[in-house]
């Protein structure tokens, strides 16, 4: 185990020895032991000693020119046999030892004893501060899980959780797992075996992969992304405990660098579009007949979704994101690039829609059609200001517009082909046409497919309700959580404004259902795709967060068919439109960890 903490935070694994000392001087001695092959590995070549610990046992540590020492178990008391130096002691002078106690104090109460060349072990001065379960893991070494996780109880400094209080239960499944539940309470932490059945989160995992964790060969963002991970509940209190444990080890330095940095970012963009923290009722009537809670009743018309326009209207300054700030300083950076990339992708879509909306209410073909357009654009204009206040007081971008941050997001994340073919090459294009020739009606259809069928309603959707429930389910950033539903309902009424306009021109023109079948076939095969996380190179078959990509494509592909059944136009299969297979069972999260480990 590491005395050092390498974080600046003096005293931290010292404090946590001497508490264990105090309380389970067994759990330490133990501890210590495990880390003696790579602790001794710094050790003189050659030289072997004895630890003989009273009630415990005796072990020979030998540094014979390998990666690692050789720790075997003997018989208390034995002659040295050309061991250089015996040490006894008790289990938790040898944790009080190890976290900075004078061993002269502890030789003259009788409590250290020392035989041999007492010379020789003043080299125990080179142990190696570093030997903790992950340079363990590094090395191949065994590891006992049950160890690691009782002794987070003292690892974790006290003061950290001031103001926390949850429970979450770990679960290493495999040969040598194990259960146990960490309690946090506003300035303790204790830990027992055995898996809480309510405790406020649960992560569980292969014992294989928890190693690798430990390694670095798998990182715990890519881990919980692929699903190796499965973390049920609130997500905010496991990532503390997270981060709580690579502080305890000093390797969260960066991160408590990151978090400060942000923090005053946070601060100095707080209030941003005048915002309050006050929420706002709105009707829950979603209004599309894509959308499987839909009441009967058919289709609105016009003038109706006017009306639940005013009905649903809401503030986006009065969301409140303080939960949300605290939320975002403690995810380590890796997953807030992960989710920086999830919530931008939408930040720069509301505003690319907004934009290319406006030619569209100026080619409206009847007053109620521009006047139903003219409140979708302000919509879409106060999405933007929900996602630009997000990523400025929360997200802290260092950004100070709204346009600069729209501009940093789409050049460092934004940079997948089919992202930029849906609204470059196909929304883009086709409200520039339309624009051009605001009378041609064909045109029209065309980009009322682009806009509302596939653009809201195959891609933007199944997004909206992937984000709405993993942040509901995990209990993290409710803010976002609450303003990105009300962004779902209006989305549902732009949908069936859609569905609404499309079905009235096709029984005035049947020649145009051809129109909206071609336009589909055009963009979803490509278009699609931008449900692929960017890590991944295949569209076919990828997992991201629970959900296999086959659910997300039969998801969309079922949304977008009983949208088009109401305008009556029959559409090709999936094998057609979507990029891979599809599954119809939903969204919700699955797990993967129970699964046979692969070959």
């Amino acid at each position: 185990m590491a005395t050092k903490d390498r974080a600046g935070d003096e005293g931290t694994m010292n404090a946590a020895l001497r508490r264990m000392a105090e309380s389970e001087p067994e759990l330490a001695a133990r501890l210590m032991l495990q880390s003696l092959p790579a602790a001794a590995a710094s050790l003189p070549n050659g030289l072997s000693y004895r630890l003989e610990l009273d009630e415990l046992g005796a072990w020979r540590v030998a540094r014979n020119g390998r990666r690692h020492a050789e720790v075997t178990e003997v018989s208390p008391g034995e002659d040295l046999n050309g061991d250089a130096f015996a040490i006894q002691t008790d289990a938790r002078t040898l944790a009080e030892l190890a976290a900075g106690r004078n061993p002269l104090t502890a030789m003259f109460r009788g409590r250290l004893r020392l035989r041999g060349k007492a010379r020789k072990a003043l080299a125990l001065r080179n142990l190696s501060q570093d030997a903790g379960p992950r340079e363990l893991a590094r090395m191949g070494l065994p590891l006992d899980a049950d160890l690691l996780y009782r002794s987070l109880a003292y690892a974790i400094e006290p003061e950290w959780t001031l103001g926390y209080s949850f429970r979450i239960a770990y679960e290493l499944l495999g040969d040598q797992g194990g259960a146990w539940t960490i309690s946090v309470d506003d300035g303790s932490v204790s830990c027992v075996r055995g898996a809480a059945d309510d405790a406020d989160a649960s992560v569980r995992m292969r014992r294989s992969d928890w190693l690798k964790l430990l390694t670095g060969e798998l990182d715990p963002t890519d881990a919980t992304r692929l699903g190796l991970t499965e973390l049920e509940g609130d997500v905010f209190a496991a990532t503390l405990v997270g981060r709580w444990i690579d502080r305890a080890e000093g390797v969260d330095g960066p991160e408590l660098d990151r978090e400060a940095r942000q923090a005053r970012r946070q601060a100095k963009l707080a209030g941003s579009w005048g915002s309050a923290v006050n929420g706002s009722g709105a009707s829950s009537e979603p209004g599309d007949p894509g959308e499987s809670k839909r009441q009967p009743g058919g289709l609105m018309s016009y003038e109706q979704l006017y009306a639940l326009w005013e009905r649903q209207n809401w503030r986006a300054h009065e969301l409140d994101f303080s939960a949300d700030r605290e939320h975002w300083l403690a995810t380590p950076s890796d997953a807030q690039v992960d989710t920086l990339h999830s919530f931008g992708s939408f930040y720069v879509g509301e505003e690319r829609v907004t934009a290319d909306l406006a030619p569209f209410l100026l080619a409206a073909p009847s007053g109620e059609v521009e006047a139903f357009l003219a409140t979708q654009l302000v919509d879409e204009m106060r999405h933007a200001v929900f996602f630009d206040r997000f990523m400025a007081e929360v997200m802290a971008l260092e950004a100070d517009d709204l346009r600069s941050r729209l501009r940093k997001i789409e050049e460092e994340l934004l940079t997948q082909r089919p992202w930029h073919f849906l609204f470059d090459d196909s929304l883009r294009d086709i409200a520039d046409r339309i624009k051009a020739q605001p009378d041609d009606l064909k045109l029209f259809v065309e980009g009322i497919v682009t806009y509302h069928m596939v653009t809201e309603g195959v891609l933007a959707m199944p997004g909206q309700r992937i984000l709405i429930q993993y942040t509901g389910d995990h209990k993290i950033y409710p803010g976002f959580n609450k303003g990105f539903r009300l962004v779902e309902q209006d989305e549902h009424r732009h949908i069936a404004f859609g569905v609404r306009f499309l079905k009235d021109v096709c029984e005035e023109r049947p020649e145009m259902k051809q129109v909206i079948v071609d336009r589909l076939c055009e963009l979803l095969p490509e278009a699609a795709k931008v449900f692929v996380p960017p890590q991944e190179t295949n569209s076919r078959a990828y997992w991201s967060y629970g959900q296999h990509s086959s659910q997300v494509y039969g998801f969309a592909y079922q949304a977008l068919n009983r949208r088009m059944k109401m305008i009556g136009v029959e559409i090709p299969g999936p094998e057609e439109l979507m990029p891979g297979p599809v599954d119809f069972s939903g969204l919700d999260e699955r797990s993967r960890i129970r699964e046979p480990t692969p070959a």
